[in-house]
């Protein structure tokens, strides 16, 4: 048998072993990120003496801290899974923001929520940056894109587990204590998490017991063979390149649309439709649905034709266009909602194409550290589309400006895109 044949042979193992596992572990990771939103939703700031008026600033604030210690680990973490491997950086870091999102659920006032989500942001630094590399190890070009997107299709599908947990607990319990609740199940969720990642993923191919001898030197040597069209610069070099930059500035333009969509859609479905939070809860979960679903078809499209930079382009326009129909139609809630929903198919999709340019630009220490310096410029959206988002609602009383906003970072998020040389 040829190597390309036990290459094919192995990946449907290199699957099931490890994309269940990521994908597991991304809807827990989204799930502690995001639950604010719901907290938010369900009047967790009035509980600790905030005034309606300032509840959108104080809320993005929160929210938009979390990134600012997201930003910290990123280049060094990525680096330290290239020479351990990620199963003990996974475990110290879910273990870690296991214990605080517990945490957060006892919190008695607005700086100890500050606190804990600087402290979350840290935490939770290593995780993705960290997949998006180990997942340049362990599959090839032509299968990044469709990996990428099993892998983060956990972001709609935790916003479907998302709106279903915060509905039921807000049901069951009440908008409080539920949002205390909300806190305490899902750190309890990410303890767990952490371990069964230590115990189920395989650090680098070479220690892939699950693999035979022929497939795990078959996969050796395609990924010899793909080394070649990389570029070759050391880390440090790495960060300056223009590809680089303009890929870093390309991510925090559509995370800033992303964070602003997810951290308030709650709140504008509520706003939208004078519905409460249980109900908007439950709404929530159409655009994640709907988002679920386009990625991974999109994905797949863009690994069969090998045009990951114009597909990013695309879905990115999708989303621009979609939000600022629904900002124009506001008024009307079934048409603004359909619209809105509809605008998740760029706002979530363009995340596994995207990722599969860097993953295939450079190698080593290099793509490392360049995967985690675009992840940590980019999640730099995650405080300014929130606390846009927020201030603007604050400011206006409502959130159209928001929204058209969100739609003006993904349309110049898809033509800084076409900026970007071809690898």
């Amino acid at each position: 048998m040829s190597y390309r044949s036990l290459v094919e042979t192995s990946r449907s193992k290199r699957y099931v072993r490890l994309l269940p596992m990521l994908f597991f572990l991304y809807i827990v990771n989204f799930l502690d990120r995001v639950n604010i939103s719901y907290a938010i939703d369900a009047g967790m700031f009035q509980y600790l003496g905030v005034s309606a008026k300032e509840v959108g600033i104080i809320a993005s604030l929160a929210s938009s801290l979390f990134f600012v210690g997201y930003f910290i680990p990123q280049i060094f973490s990525n680096l330290g899974i290239n020479r351990y491997g990620v199963r003990k950086i996974f475990l110290i870091a879910f273990l870690a923001w296991g214990i605080i999102t517990i945490a957060t659920g006892f919190v008695t006032s607005v700086s100890q929520v500050y606190v804990l989500r600087f402290l979350l942001g840290i935490a939770e630094g290593p995780f993705f940056a960290g997949v998006m590399f180990y997942l340049s190890l362990w599959f090839l070009k032509p299968e990044r894109a469709t990996a990428n997107s099993f892998f983060t299709a956990a972001i709609p599908i935790s916003g479907i587990f998302g709106s279903l947990i915060a509905g039921v607990i807000f049901a069951t319990y009440g908008n409080y204590p539920g949002w205390r609740y909300l806190f305490w199940y899902e750190g309890i969720l990410a303890i767990f998490g952490g371990l069964l990642a230590y115990f189920i993923l395989t650090d680098f191919p070479r220690d892939a017991k699950w693999l035979s001898n022929d497939e795990r030197s078959a996969l050796e040597q395609a990924f010899k063979e793909e080394e070649v069209e990389k570029v070759k610069v050391s880390w440090t070099k790495a960060l300056a390149d223009l590809n680089v930059i303009l890929l870093a500035i390309v991510y925090f333009l559509g995370v800033t649309s992303l964070y602003g969509y997810s951290i308030w859609l709650p709140s504008i479905i509520s706003f939208i439709g004078k519905v409460n939070a249980t109900i908007a809860s439950f709404l929530s979960i159409v655009p994640y649905v709907i988002a679920s679903i386009s990625l991974i078809l999109i994905a797949r499209y863009a690994d069969r034709r090998q045009n990951h930079r114009f597909v990013t382009f695309a879905v990115f326009l999708v989303a621009g266009i979609g939000l600022a129909l629904s900002a124009a139609t506001q008024s009307i809630f079934i048409l603004s909602f359909m619209l809105f929903a509809i605008a998740a198919i760029g706002i979530y999709s363009f995340i596994a194409t995207f990722w599969a340019v860097p993953q295939g630009y450079l190698s080593g220490d290099a793509a490392a550290a360049a995967i985690g310096l675009i992840n940590a410029i980019g999640n730099l959206g995650g405080i300014a589309g929130p606390i846009v988002v927020g201030f603007l609602k604050s400011y206006t009383g409502s959130f159209v400006d928001g929204i058209y906003v969100m739609a003006l970072f993904s349309i110049l998020a898809g033509v800084v895109t076409l900026l970007i040389r071809r690898s």
